[in-house]
């Protein structure tokens, strides 16, 4: 029997209204036929945000990660993103079944989170070599989503919600905006990004080696693909520094703009503060982030955003 935590079950309906309550009602058929299909056990899931997410066992003894997705499409965007990143550093699809919404991926062991390390500058020199690794030019038929779909993700918020959203102001909001405009139409040359690269998705598979999970999938320019990196793991106090310190590692290792880096993590953290508001989730480090961000700005370039 698998039990889902409460918090997960609300962030299901939430975001898919009946469709997410109806998926839930049918969770344990759905875990049944993908038992009986690939001849697997599957065990106690691991921490559940947006997907339903679980080691499994083969008969034989191999073991596997099973990822379930409430909505089918959002399984093929993570599909075609793996597939085009995929290489030494990216973890392998076995298997899928997209009518169903199930995905089947290689288990990756020890599977320890970059997060866990004690050197946080060795951390993000390993993210920034994996980020090298995985710069892909986009197939001119993808479908995966791109930083103008983003831009409009913001335009809408801000429409919507003219007097400001929660503690963002609406002057925040259309600066970010206007942000959000400037960088992609000044963007060249766009590559295929992860799109959600952040320490918990890269994961040890050996002594010295580590592979990404989880892509989002993201046409953009390299300076966003840093974002959710620098946003991920931040202390309470003392967060510009921790900010400015990963974006000096990147800017020296990746050869990038740090101003665009700076404009980007402002614009960014404007949006996906939108995103946490929308979906009822805490986004107070968000908020420290976003202040982070525009003071670094003004240290480096001497007037405001």
């Amino acid at each position: 029997m698998h039990t889902l935590p409460q918090t997960f079950c609300d962030t299901v309906t939430h975001l898919h209204s009946h469709k997410g309550q109806k998926w839930l009602t049918d969770f344990p058929q759905l875990i049944r036929y993908c038992e009986q299909r690939w001849c697997i056990n599957i065990h106690s899931h691991f921490t559940l945000s947006y997907h339903f997410v679980a080691p499994a066992r083969k008969a034989d003894g191999s073991e596997l990660v099973v990822k379930f997705f409430v909505e089918p499409s959002e399984l093929l965007h993570e599909q075609e993103a793996l597939t085009a990143l995929a290489g030494e550093n990216t973890v392998k699809i076995v298997d899928s079944d997209a009518e169903k919404g199930i995905l089947l991926l290689e288990k990756l062991s020890p599977g320890c989170p970059l997060s866990s390390l004690s050197t946080k500058e060795e951390a993000a020199l390993i993210a920034a070599g994996l980020m090298k690794s995985l710069w892909r030019i986009p197939h001119s038929d993808s479908t995966i989503e791109t930083a103008v779909k983003r831009e409009k993700q913001l335009r809408k918020c801000v429409e919507t919600n003219p007097s400001g959203i929660d503690f963002l102001s609406s002057e925040t909001l259309q600066s970010a905006l206007n942000i959000f405009a400037e960088l992609n139409r000044s963007s060249q040359p766009l590559f295929l990004l992860h799109g959600d690269l952040h320490h918990d998705n890269i994961l040890q598979t050996g002594e010295n080696t580590w592979k990404i999970i989880d892509p989002k999938g993201l046409i953009g320019e390299k300076e966003y693909k840093i974002i959710p990196f620098l946003l991920n793991h931040l202390p309470k106090t003392n967060v510009a520094e921790t900010i400015d310190h990963r974006i000096n590692i990147f800017v020296k290792e990746l050869n990038v703009s740090k101003k665009r880096i700076l404009l980007w993590g402002y614009a960014h953290s404007v949006l996906a503060t939108c995103w946490l508001i929308e979906d009822r989730q805490d986004a107070a480090s968000f908020l420290r982030a976003i202040e982070a961000f525009q003071h670094l700005y003004e240290r480096y370039y001497g007037y405001k955003k």
